[in-house]
C-alpha cells in the first residue's frame, strides 16, 4: 500500500506530554512503530500478491483485536503558519476517522474552534493537540481484511503527527502508535563562551528558494521585507566573538547540508559564502531542531546597514515557488568569551573592536538548550567579500503555500 507523504519525522517533547495524559495506562500499554507522515494508519493491510492476501499492519504481534477498538486519539505538532492562524481565530480544519470492509468510509469533521465540527483539537501542556473520537462500541469487524484510522489536513502543510493512539470502550489506551521516523537536530558545547546574550527577534522568517537553493533569511540588507530582517538593532552582534542560530527544520525527506553565510558589510572584511570552519555546515537529516555558529577572528566590527546573514543549504529549489522544507528562525545569540559588563550601548559603533561591547538583553545561559554541530578553530576565513545573488525579485513573489494536503486513502483490492 501506497500512502501520500504530507509530512515527515516526530516531536519527541509532543508525543511525552500526549504519553503524560494516558499516564495511568502507560505501563500497560503496547507501544509499536509506523509511519505516520501521511496521516495515515493500516491496522492491518490487504497485500495483493500473486493472490495471495495476507494481514500486516500495526496489530500484527500485538494482543490488540480489530473488534478492541472503539475510538482514537491523535496527537499532532502544528508548525507556524498553522499556530498563527490558531492564534487569530482563522478556521483550520479536516477529517477524522476510519476506513475498512465493515465501516466503509467513516469521517468526522474537525477544527480548532470550539464546538464548530464533531470534533475540536485540544491543546496538550506542550503544545500539541489531540483530535480524538470515542465510543463504547467497536469501530471495526474482526472479519476485515482491511483497516485504517487517519487525520486528514484540508487547510495547510504544517502538521507533524507525534501518535495515533487505540482506545477501548472505556476510552482507555490499548495500543500508542509512534512515528519510526527518527528526530533531527545536533549538540554543541559552548561553554567556552561565558556570556550569551539571546537577541530579541521581530518574527521567525521563512524559507525561500533563491537561486535554486533553499534558504531563511535573517538579515538581507538588499531586500525591504520584514521576513528577511528579523532584528530590529543590528549594533547588538558589535563585538561577538561568534552568533549561534538555532532553526526549526521540518518537512524533511531526504538529507541535506546548511550552514550559516555572513558578512559584516564592511569592505574586504568578513564574506562567509560556503562553508568552512568558521561557519561549519550541519547536516539536517530529519525534523527537528538544529543550531548553526559564525566564529570570528576577533571581536566583530560591522556595519550594521549592509551587514548580510542567512541559513543557506544546498537542498534545490524552485526560485518563485515555496519550498517544501520549511524553516523558522526561534533563536539568536550573541557569544562573547568574556563575561565583563557590556560598554554603554549608544558607545557602539561600526568602527567598535571591544569584544565585550554589546547591545542585547541579557539572559540566564544556564537554561540554554542552544545545539550547533560546529567544531572549535582559530583559523579565520577571509573569504572573498562578493555579494551573492540576491534574486529580489522571485524573493518578493515568495508566499507561505496554504495549499491543503488530503491523504490518499487506500481502497479495497479485489
Amino acid at each position: 500500500m501506497k500512502i501520500s507523504k504530507i509530512l515527515a519525522g516526530m516531536s519527541a517533547a509532543a508525543l511525552a506530554a500526549s504519553m503524560m495524559s494516558l499516564a495511568a495506562f502507560a505501563d500497560e500499554t503496547a507501544t509499536v512503530k509506523a509511519d505516520l507522515t501521511g496521516g495515515t494508519v493500516s491496522l492491518i493491510d490487504e497485500k495483493d500478491d500473486d493472490g495471495v492476501v495476507t494481514k500486516t499492519g500495526v496489530l500484527t504481534g500485538t494482543n490488540v483485536k480489530l473488534s478492541d477498538v472503539c475510538g482514537i486519539d491523535v496527537n499532532v505538532t502544528v508548525g507556524a503558519d498553522s499556530a498563527a492562524k490558531i492564534e487569530a481565530g482563522d478556521w483550520i480544519g479536516g477529517g477524522l476517522g476510519y476506513n475498512s470492509e465493515s465501516t466503509g468510509w467513516a469521517s468526522k469533521e474537525w477544527s480548532f474552534q470550539d464546538g464548530a465540527k464533531d470534533v475540536t483539537g485540544v491543546k496538550a501542556a506542550d503544545g500539541s493537540y489531540d483530535f480524538v473520537l470515542k465510543g463504547k462500541d467497536p469501530v471495526f469487524a474482526d472479519t476485515d481484511t482491511y483497516a485504517q484510522v487517519w487525520l486528514q489536513n484540508w487547510t495547510t502543510k504544517d502538521f507533524t503527527f507525534n501518535a495515533f493512539t487505540l482506545l477501548d470502550k472505556d476510552g482507555n489506551p490499548i495500543l500508542v502508535v509512534e512515528s519510526d521516523k527518527a528526530q533531527g537536530g545536533n549538540t554543541v558545547d559552548l561553554s567556552e563562551y561565558k556570556k550569551q546574550t539571546e537577541v530579541t527577534l521581530n518574527g521567525e522568517g521563512r524559507s525561500v528558494s533563491d537561486s535554486g537553493k533553499v534558504r531563511i533569511n535573517i538579515k538581507h540588507p538588499w531586500v525591504d521585507d520584514a521576513t528577511f530582517n528579523l532584528v530590529d538593532d543590528w549594533s547588538v552582534f558589535a563585538g561577538a566573538d561568534a552568533i549561534a542560530v538555532t532553526v526549526d527544520i521540518s518537512n524533511v525527506t531526504d538529507a541535506f547540508n546548511a550552514y550559516p553565510c555572513f558578512s559584516n558589510g564592511i569592505e574586504n572584511s568578513i564574506g562567509y559564502w560556503e562553508a568552512s570552519d568558521n561557519n561549519p555546515a550541519v547536516t539536517v537529516n530529519a525534523d527537528g531542531t538544529y543550531t548553526f555558529i559564525v566564529k570570528f577572528p576577533s571581536a566583530l566590527e560591522m556595519d550594521a546597514k549592509n551587514m548580510f546573514f542567512d541559513i543557506n543549504t544546498d537542498l534545490a529549489g524552485t526560485d518563485g515557488e515555496d519550498p517544501a522544507v520549511k524553516m523558522a528562525v526561534k533563536k539568536v545569540v550573541v557569544l562573547n568569551k568574556s563575561d565583563a559588563e557590556p560598554a554603554d550601548p549608544s558607545e557602539s559603533t561600526a568602527d567598535s573592536t571591544d569584544s565585550d561591547e554589546s547591545k542585547g538583553v541579557l539572559v540566564d545561559s544556564s537554561d540554554s538548550k542552544t545545539n550547533s554541530a560546529a567544531t572549535s578553530s582559530k583559523a579565520a576565513n577571509n573569504a572573498s567579500n562578493t555579494n551573492p545573488s540576491t534574486g529580489a525579485a522571485a524573493l518578493a513573489a515568495v508566499g507561505v503555500a496554504l495549499a491543503g494536503a488530503a491523504v490518499v486513502a487506500t481502497k479495497k483490492r479485489k
